[in-house]
């Protein structure tokens, strides 16, 4: 009887502390055709075609969780129905197919994508953040480009639903991805305009990109 009334007891102290969680249906929306970066256009073209390897999720903690969100005072446990690699993943390669950037699976340049940051805040107004590390690498795997990228996206007075959460991710990831394509140094390996550049594993990777508020 004791452990019955202990159990009753904690499932209705879960029940108020938690509101019952908010699943989103993460999907990225390629921009029609006429409506992109033209500069990033430009330069993308003139990249070395390369493999895009599935990326992966170094967050821990479980591959869709993403945040939470206060429901009439309540914490609401925000969560996708698709792993966050395979929508980051998927993002990027639309993302760089719309901008005619070469890809081929013979393609002796590989970029690969680790999730590093994914997540979302609610405090007096609502916080989204991504963060990734990624590698270019030889055919060989020799690794040519070692880099992070991330991005950050803040407001107020905006309802945050399983219907506009997907919008708020989809342009956050665009503008991290955008500036990742930016990067002068990455884009100069990438193009074959410098070479040589072999990186010691052992040495720490300094950041390229940094996000911006909006």
């Amino acid at each position: 009887m004791r452990f019955s009334l202990a159990a009753v007891a904690l499932h209705l102290f879960s029940s108020l502390v938690f509101a019952e969680d908010l699943t989103v249906d993460l999907r990225f929306e390629s921009t029609p055709t006429g409506q992109q970066n033209q500069p990033v256009n430009s330069t993308v073209k003139a990249l070395r075609p390369v493999r895009i390897q599935a990326f992966t999720d170094n967050r821990g903690g479980g591959d869709t969780v993403l945040g939470e969100l206060k429901v009439n005072g309540l914490a609401r446990k925000v969560q996708s129905n698709t792993a966050v690699s395979v929508y980051a993943t998927d993002a990027f390669r639309k993302i760089y197919g719309e901008w005619g950037g070469p890809a081929s699976p013979d393609a002796q340049l590989v970029l690969t994508g680790e999730v590093t940051q994914f997540s979302l805040e609610e405090t007096d107004g609502y916080q989204a953040k991504v963060g990734f590390r990624f590698l270019l690498k030889d055919g060989e795997g020799k690794v040519l480009w070692d880099g992070h990228s991330s991005g950050v996206v803040r407001g107020t007075g905006r309802t945050l639903t399983a219907e506009t959460l997907p919008q708020l991710f989809n342009g956050l990831l665009r503008q991290t991805y955008t500036e990742l394509l930016e990067d002068e140094y990455l884009v100069g390996i990438w193009s074959g305009r410098i070479q040589n550049t072999y990186i010691i594993r052992d040495t720490p990777a300094a950041p390229t990109a940094a996000g911006r508020e909006s």
